[in-house]
């Protein structure tokens, strides 16, 4: 079943057309993976999602119901839960409490997911009286996937969620987005710079350039193409094939 389906989205920064007739699908159950590099359009691709920005042109659907051009409390509605990049905890507030403003939209007893989100990120639950901004910088992380948790949502999108972080604990971060995923069926779209984690961790994936996709299939496809090693996950080759990288990479266009 797909959850989020996108299509011919355009979506501009004042005259300058940052999403140019972009399509993607996120089935349930799945974790789709958006790469790109820096100014591809990927975060505005999730702003356009999230309704924290308007489309000029293209449709969005949730289960197929049109949510395009809504405002952001009413996507949360909806069912899409956004960790934004830069994570944006609320400093001042207790662990607890920004936790509880995740559950904004919901009118039953959010305990249980209060529950879940302490089983997954036990440290948050040992400080959950501290102010947020004493985290570090992998803990507000961990907080703000939690607070996406709270909604209960249908898809949870998440943009960057290494940004910042050591190598150590990216590989913490995406241990527990899998077991999210794996345990507790929660459909993800992710944008990430780490091509490696990436697309180790999602079933599918698409490549943004310029605000085009350009390429697009399962992870296994991705990884076994040579424009993604080349291009995004380092593997530098000689002689002909090296000769010809610009000009193959000219042709995803």
């Amino acid at each position: 079943m797909t959850v989020l389906s996108v299509r011919n989205l355009e979506t501009y920064y004042g005259a300058i057309k940052a999403l140019r007739g972009v399509s993607i699908d996120v089935a349930q159950g799945e974790i789709v993976t958006i790469l790109g590099a820096n100014g591809a359009g990927k975060t505005t691709l999730m702003k356009t999602i999230a309704g924290l920005m308007d489309p000029e042109k293209g449709t969005i659907e949730l289960f197929s119901k049109s949510i395009a051009g809504q405002d952001p409390d009413r996507v949360v509605r909806a069912g899409i839960a956004l960790v934004p990049e830069g994570r944006e905890v609320f400093p001042y507030l207790t662990i607890e409490e920004n936790l509880r403003l995740g559950a904004f939209t919901r009118r039953d007893n959010p305990a249980e997911d209060l529950a879940l989100v302490y089983d997954y990120f036990p440290i948050l639950k040992e400080r959950r009286k501290q102010a947020a901004g004493y985290l570090s910088g992998g803990q507000q992380q961990m907080l703000a996937i939690g607070r996406g948790l709270m909604a209960r949502p249908k898809l949870m999108m998440l943009d960057e969620p290494s940004l910042g972080l050591s190598p150590i604990l990216t590989q913490e971060i995406f241990g527990i987005i899998s077991r999210l995923n794996a345990e507790q069926n929660v459909t993800m779209l992710l944008v990430e710079q780490n091509a490696h984690i990436a697309l180790a961790t999602a079933h599918t994936g698409y490549v943004l350039e310029m605000g085009r996709i350009v390429m697009g299939g399962t992870t296994e496809k991705l990884r076994a193409s040579d424009d993604i090693q080349e291009f995004y996950l380092g593997r530098s080759d000689a002689g002909e094939r090296g000769q010809k990288r610009w000009k193959r990479r000219k042709t995803w266009r």
